[in-house]
């Protein structure tokens, strides 16, 4: 399986306002995106605790951030039924979160 997994981190996102159609970035947060490929993308595929189709939920949010005015962003948005972001703070020592940017 070595090699056949991916990190990247990618500025984090306010989906509550947003600029031409786009979520704005948060300053100082940052989201990670984890990719697998190869046998590890087998695993995981093979094994999953659930699936859920959210399409309709993500055209939803699209169309929220299409409006003109940030208040009619922010009443669409209350409207949706999103899912809880929790913060993850990788098992590893408190210099190496500081190189991150994870902590002060």
């Amino acid at each position: 399986m070595k090699g056949e997994g991916r990190v990247q981190w990618d500025p984090s996102r306010d989906l509550y306002s947003a600029r031409d159609g786009v979520p704005r970035k948060l300053s100082g947060l940052r989201a990670i995106q984890i990719g697998v490929s190869g046998s590890l993308s087998e695993f995981y595929a093979g094994s999953p605790l659930s699936i859920e189709d959210v399409t309709e939920l993500a055209h939803r949010v699209a169309e929220a951030h299409g409006q003109a005015s940030p208040k009619l962003v922010k009443d669409m948005m209350d409207e949706l039924d999103l899912p809880e972001e929790r913060t993850y703070y990788p098992r590893c020592e408190r210099d190496v979160l500081i190189r991150l940017g994870m902590m002060p």
